[in-house]
């Protein structure tokens, strides 16, 4: 708390007052402390706001944003491997396995530029976030925290607006994406998207009672184990079918494998911000990174999660990327598993992404079931009442995922839309604009690297992509809408028995 409001505005030993500080960050303080109905003391040294340890325990965090009275107390039990499997278990999910269909769409060059690009990139952002919630802002737990102590409550509720938005909108993406994969494990059952999708909703509702992050933490290690598991089985089979078909007996496949060391010839400059989304996407989770800090045991330690977790996924999408589009080239699948053959593996294949999916789904809408339970009851906690509360916020956000999972069925394009529109502004704009005020209203030194490197995703990456990735994507999506009703209308003209 005296690292959120370094100085009072009004400071007092005992009954008696002292001047008013005319700071603007001192200014904060009182507005902040009465809001957080902290009981406070003031030092007889230093004239500082320092919390009061006896009113306040362990384990408490402040109520920021949310109109609750006092936030419920969170253990904070993670220690640094925990974080970084919910890390893993948050990103390196489906996104993976919609970036060598992007690679495929721009090129050899591009595609593991941006591959290993954005690889570096998140994990600096990632760290600025952890120097935000470490060196600046300690009692910040969100997004809609920081943006209250930085620049006022306008600024919050239109951060915490845009993050629960985000948060809702990558949803139905895992949603859709455990659907295919359950549909990948089970081909014999003819269904249709929107029965899959029921299906899974269903089989999730149970395991979305879980209230805290840090108890779907060894699910999140079992669901990065699974994906692993699963890339690696993909792998090697597109890599014994690529074989195969080398073989001289084997006939040419219609149209060829093409690979392309530069962009495609024929492709449109516009269409490759597209496929470059993809790979935003691909890394995003930086909006639930200090929901993640929040369950730490020592936040300080978060760098080396963070560092720990994208390194294993950029080495991951790396290989995942130079091993199916060398195997497969232009006919590389916008979702990997389709691309394998027939048979045993690729009905491991699907059990497993369908396990890894339902786990990435829980660690995204946890935090956004949190927040709007804690909206929704004035003092929240445990009992009968706040459980069937979250009962009904976890099923309203099941259903309305349900729903727009429905309006845009095409998996490698909704993936691009969410990393251009969602992901590009949360895991770029939002922690440079973060850091460079804690910089200024703490006194932080800022290094030119550090100035250069926020400016450049402020000003430049992040307009970029959210216009011109928004537009590639939703000319793809109108694209595969054409596509489909084509298709149907196709298939409704052919005699019933050739149906």
């Amino acid at each position: 708390a005296d690292q959120l409001a370094p100085a009072a505005c009004l400071s007092r030993v005992g009954a008696r007052k002292g001047a008013p500080c005319k700071s603007r960050t001192a200014t904060i303080a009182p507005s902040l402390a009465r809001r957080q109905g902290k009981h406070v003391h003031y030092c007889t040294t230093t004239m500082r706001r320092t919390p009061n340890r006896d009113a306040s325990p362990p384990g408490e965090h402040l109520p920021l944003v949310h109109g609750s009275s006092a936030k419920p107390a969170v253990a904070r039990e993670s220690l640094w491997y925990h974080s970084s499997f919910l890390i893993m278990a948050e990103a390196m999910g489906m996104g993976v396995l919609g970036i060598p269909h992007a690679t495929a769409q721009i090129g050899w060059v591009w595609g593991l530029t941006a591959c290993v690009a954005f690889g570096l990139v998140s994990t600096y952002s990632s760290l600025l976030l952890g120097r935000v919630k470490n060196d600046a802002f300690a009692q910040a737990e969100s997004y809609a925290d920081v943006a209250l102590a930085a620049f006022g409550p306008a600024a919050a509720r239109l951060t915490r607006a845009s993050v629960l938005l985000t948060w809702q909108s990558i949803l139905p993406f895992f949603l859709l994406a455990c659907a295919e994969s359950a549909r990948t494990f089970a081909p014999w059952a003819l269904l249709d998207t929107p029965t899959w999708l029921l299906l899974v909703a269903l089989l999730l509702l149970p395991p979305l009672q879980l209230r805290t992050l840090h108890q779907v933490a060894w699910l999140s290690f079992a669901s990065s184990v699974a994906i692993v598991a699963a890339i690696s089985a993909i792998m090697a089979a597109l890599l014994l079918q690529a074989r195969d078909d080398a073989a001289p007996a084997s006939p040419p496949s219609a149209g060829g494998r093409r690979h392309s060391v530069w962009l495609p010839s024929g492709a449109a400059s516009l269409d490759s911000f597209g496929a470059v989304s993809a790979f935003v996407f691909a890394y995003q989770c930086h909006s639930v990174l200090l929901e993640i800090m929040r369950e730490m045991r020592e936040p300080r330690s978060f760098p080396a999660a963070a560092r720990a977790a994208y390194g294993v996924m950029g080495l991951v999408y790396t290989c995942t990327c130079v091993l199916a589009y060398g195997a497969y080239g232009s006919e590389v699948a916008g979702f990997l598993p389709d691309s394998m053959p027939p048979g045993h593996a690729k009905r491991l294949v699907g059990l497993l992404l369908a396990l890894h999916t339902a786990v990435a789904y829980m660690v995204a809408a946890q935090p956004l079931h949190r927040s709007i339970h804690a909206s929704l009851l004035a003092e929240p906690g445990g009992g009968a009442r706040a459980a069937l509360c979250w009962l009904c916020v976890s099923s309203g956000v099941l259903l309305l995922s349900i729903v727009l999972a429905t309006a845009v069925p095409f998996f490698s394009d909704l993936q691009s839309l969410l990393g251009s529109l969602a992901g590009a502004p949360m895991m770029f704009g939002f922690p440079a604009l973060f850091y460079l005020r804690a910089c200024r209203a703490h006194g932080l030194a800022l290094s030119w690297f550090d100035a250069a490197a926020c400016h450049f995703l402020l000003y430049l990456l992040t307009p970029t992509l959210v216009v011109l990735g928004t537009l590639s994507s939703m000319r793809s999506i109108a694209h595969s809408w054409e596509v489909a009703l084509a298709a149907d209308a196709a298939a409704q003209a052919q005699p019933a028995y050739l149906r």
